[in-house]
């Protein structure tokens, strides 16, 4: 497996070297332009966006659990051998902005070259490096559809947020006025409990009062009862 990405690097050298030769042949040949050097320009687009491909390939392998193996000196010693092929990537990159106007390639990337330099709508990427004014001018037109889409989408979620913030909103008063209900049945109840424990006390202590008068009258009774009693057997002696 380490050999296949020895093999790969290799095929990514040989794209890179195939490419600045077009490029250095386009630029002796074809210095004034013209369809040939349109031509090759486009081969040289195709060849770099290749290249890129296999370059992110080769890095992402480094990263896999089938590179668990290397060690991480080799690792990074195959770092460097792709950021090296990258750095030469995007020098072509830059020879070949040289085929159309400035002017007119960053007027259709976002602007004019003052414009867009101070806002960076007008600044090369890796894949509009690789289009022409056409293809260009259709990315442009195929993201401002998809922003306005996901513009659509956005106001959508939003205005469901803002309807579900308002039953949730509704929710919360509701619970907050039946807490409220809640509380003023419990001071309530509260109120009448502590007046039943008055009266229970207050009926607790007059019971406490008839029982003790209720055994005097019995003794009362009783001694009365004794004293006749005594009286009737003293009248017998």
């Amino acid at each position: 497996m380490e050999d296949q990405w020895l093999s790969d690097h290799e095929a990514a050298k040989e794209t890179a070297a195939d490419t600045l030769q077009l490029i250095q042949e386009r630029n002796l040949k074809h210095p004034e332009g013209g369809p040939e050097a349109s031509r090759i320009t486009a081969t040289c687009r195709r060849k770099l966006g290749t290249l890129g491909s296999l370059l992110d390939a080769l890095r992402s392998s480094l990263e896999s659990p089938q590179h668990a193996g290397l060690t991480e000196n080799e690792k990074n010693r195959r770092r460097d051998l792709v950021s090296t092929l990258r750095t030469k990537r995007d020098q072509m990159l830059a020879q070949l902005k040289r085929e159309q106007p400035r002017a007119a390639r960053d007027q259709l990337l976002g602007g004019s070259a003052a414009g867009g330099a101070g806002a960076g709508g007008g600044r090369e990427t890796d894949t509009t490096a690789e289009l022409g004014s056409q293809a260009l001018l259709q990315l442009q037109n195929t993201t401002m559809q998809r922003q306005d889409q996901d513009l659509e989408s956005l106001e959508r979620t939003v205005v469901g947020t803002k309807h579900i913030a308002l039953q949730i909103n509704e929710e919360v008063d509701l619970h907050t006025r039946l807490l409220d209900n809640l509380d003023e049945e419990v001071d309530g109840t509260r109120s009448r409990m502590a007046a039943a424990q008055r009266r229970l006390k207050l009926v607790m202590r007059r019971g406490g009062a008839c029982k003790t008068q209720l055994l005097c009258f019995l003794v009362s009774v009783v001694l009365v009862v004794v004293c006749v009693i005594g009286f009737k057997i003293a009248i017998h002696l």
